[in-house]
C-alpha cells in the first residue's frame, strides 16, 4: 500500500497547469484559485463554466490539445483529461521536469502527489485522504468535519444544573452521578456533536454540566435527558449561557451559591472535576484555561467580600443556633452523639460554656475524664433522651441510626440538631414527633446565610468584579474559535490586581 505524506503547499502566485476541461478538471482549477494559484488550462473541449473564469481573467485558457512545452515554468500539473495514455505521459513529463504532477483517474499512483477530500472555512482548512483507496469515505469524514467546523463557530460557554436552593435533597439525590454512572454519562455526551469540551460536576448540593458547546434547543434537550432533568419541572434546573455562565460558574466557585456562603469545598470540587474531565479527554487545555480564569476571579471576590462573609465552622454555627433558640441552654441538658471531628469540637465548645453533657459514642468509647462528661454507648441512648432537652447528632454512617422506634424516648420541645451527612435521623421520626424540633444540617445554614450576613449586599460586590473582569471570558471564547487560545487569557495587570 502507497501512503501519502501530508502537506500544506504554499500555491500564492505559483504557475499551476490543468490538462482537461471536464467536471474533474473544474474541481481541481477551483480549488487551485481558492489557494491564489496562478492557473493554466489546456483542454480541447474546456467546460462552459471554465471559459467564464478565463473570461474573467481569473485563469490562462488554451484551447488546444496538450503540448510538451506546457509545462516549462510550472510548479504543479493536474493531467485530468479523459486520456488515460496521455495522462501517463503527462506525469512522466513532469517527473523528469521535476514538477508536482498528479492523474485523476487510475494511474494516480504514479504521480508525485494525490489531492486529500478537504474544506476551507475562514482561516481553517482540513484535509482528509484515505491514500487513494476509498474516496466516498473520505467525503463522508469531510462533510462531517464541516458540521463540526460551523459548530466550532457557534461555540459558547454553557452551564446546566441544579442546586440546593432551587431542589430538595431527596429530588437531587435520584440525580446524582454516583459510581459508574458518572463516566457513563460522560461517555455518552462524548458522542454528542456540537459539544467541543465539558466538565462534570458532582457533588452533595450540585450536578452541573459546564461545556464549550453550540447552544442549540436539541443539543440542550439531549443534554437534559442524559442528566436526568427531564423530569424535573423548569423551575428546578437551570441553562445559563455565554457570559451568564462565566458569571454563575464564578460565583459558584467563590462559594456564595452554598449553603454556607463563601465556604471553601467548591472550589476545590471544581478544580478536581477539571482534572478528571481532562484525564478522561473530556475537556482539553482550552478547560485548563477557564479554570485558571475562573479560579483568578474566584480569589478576587473571595478577598473583595471577605469582609462581609464572616467564614465560620458548622460547629460554631450550631452553637449559635442553639443560642439564639434557647438562650438559657448552660441550665439544659445536652446530649451529643459522635465522637468524630465535629462531636469532639462541640463536646468541647459546651465544656468551654460550663455546660453539662452526655457525650454518646459508637463503636468505640472516647478516653475523655472530664468529670462534666457522662459518656454512653449509643445502645443506651433510651436512657438519656426522656431528660434531654438538646440533642446533636454527628455521625458518619452510610444510613440514619436514630429512627422511628425511639420516638416515645424523647422529650417534647426538645431541640434535635442532625450534623450528619447523610443524615443520622431518619425522616419518619420527624413525622411521629411533632412536638420535637428537627434542624439539620441544611437548615442550619440556611439559617446562618440569612441572619448573619447581608446577601444582597455581597453579591452587588461579587458581581461588579466579574464585570471587571468580562474581557477574560471574551477572551477564552474568542480564543476557543480562533485557535489562538494562550495558555492564560489573564493579562499581568489583571493578576496583580487581584493579588
Amino acid at each position: 500500500m502507497i501512503t501519502a505524506y501530508p502537506v500544506n503547499l504554499l500555491l500564492n502566485g505559483k504557475k499551476c497547469l490543468v490538462l482537461g476541461g471536464g467536471k474533474v478538471a473544474l474541481r481541481k482549477v477551483l480549488k487551485l484559485l481558492d489557494f491564489a494559484a496562478e492557473v493554466t488550462v489546456v483542454a480541447t473541449e474546456p467546460s462552459a463554466r471554465i471559459r467564464e473564469l478565463a473570461d474573467s481573467s481569473l485563469l490562462t485558457l488554451n484551447e488546444r490539445p496538450f503540448r510538451d512545452s506546457d509545462l516549462d515554468g510550472m510548479f504543479l500539473v493536474y493531467a485530468a483529461t479523459d486520456d488515460h495514455a496521455l495522462n501517463n505521459k503527462i506525469i512522466m513529463l513532469a517527473e523528469n521536469a521535476k514538477i508536482l504532477a498528479c492523474a485523476v483517474d487510475k494511474g494516480w499512483q504514479k504521480g508525485s502527489f494525490i489531492t486529500p477530500a478537504s474544506i476551507r472555512h475562514k482561516e481553517i482548512t482540513i484535509s482528509v485522504s484515505s491514500q487513494g483507496t476509498a474516496c466516498r469515505k473520505t467525503k463522508l469524514i469531510k462533510e462531517n468535519l464541516a458540521r463540526h467546523i460551523e459548530s466550532v463557530e457557534n461555540t459558547e460557554l454553557i452551564v446546566i444544573g441544579t442546586d440546593q436552593r432551587i431542589l430538595p435533597l431527596k429530588m437531587r439525590e435520584s440525580l446524582h452521578l454516583s459510581g459508574l454512572r458518572f463516566d457513563h454519562a460522560g461517555e455518552m455526551i462524548m458522542n454528542i456533536w456540537g459539544i467541543q469540551g465539558f466538565v462534570l460536576l458532582n457533588t452533595c448540593n450540585r450536578i452541573e454540566f459546564i461545556a464549550a458547546a453550540r447552544n442549540s434547543s436539541p443539543l440542550i434537550d439531549i443534554l437534559t435527558t442524559i442528566l436526568r432533568f427531564d423530569s424535573l419541572a423548569k423551575e428546578e434546573y437551570y441553562i445559563k449561557t455565554a457570559y451568564d455562565a462565566f458569571k454563575h460558574l464564578c460565583l459558584c466557585t467563590s462559594g456564595l451559591y452554598s449553603q454556607t456562603p463563601g465556604e471553601n469545598n467548591i472550589t476545590a470540587q471544581f478544580k478536581n472535576a477539571c482534572v478528571y474531565a481532562q484525564k478522561k479527554n473530556w475537556a482539553g487545555p482550552v478547560f485548563h484555561v477557564l479554570q485558571n480564569n475562573v479560579l483568578h476571579v474566584t480569589k478576587h471576590i473571595r478577598n473583595e467580600t471577605s469582609d462581609l462573609l464572616k467564614e465560620i465552622e458548622i460547629e460554631d454555627i450550631a452553637m449559635n443556633f442553639i443560642a439564639s433558640k434557647m438562650p438559657d441552654f448552660r441550665n439544659r441538658r445536652i446530649t451529643i452523639i459522635g465522637t468524630g471531628v465535629v462531636g469532639k469540637n462541640i463536646k468541647n465548645i459546651f465544656l468551654e460554656k460550663k455546660s453539662r453533657i452526655t457525650w454518646v459514642y459508637h463503636s468505640k468509647r472516647p478516653t475523655d475524664k472530664d468529670p462534666d462528661v457522662n459518656i454512653l454507648s449509643l445502645d443506651d441512648l433510651g436512657r438519656v433522651l426522656p431528660e434531654t432537652d438538646i440533642l446533636i447528632t454527628a455521625l458518619s454512617l452510610d444510613k440514619p441510626t436514630i429512627c422511628g422506634i425511639l420516638d416515645k424516648y424523647f422529650k417534647p420541645g426538645a431541640e434535635v440538631i442532625d450534623l450528619g451527612m447523610p443524615r443520622n435521623i431518619s425522616k419518619n421520626l420527624a413525622e411521629l414527633r411533632k412536638d420535637v424540633k428537627f434542624t439539620n444540617i441544611e437548615d442550619l445554614k440556611h439559617w446562618h446565610s440569612r441572619n448573619t450576613c447581608d446577601m444582597v449586599q455581597v453579591f452587588a460586590k461579587a458581581e461588579k468584579i466579574i464585570d471587571e473582569h468580562r474581557d477574560t471570558y471574551e477572551k477564552f471564547i474568542k480564543g476557543f474559535i480562533d485557535g489562538h487560545q494562550t495558555k492564560q487569557a489573564f493579562s499581568r495587570a489583571d493578576r496583580k490586581r487581584i493579588e
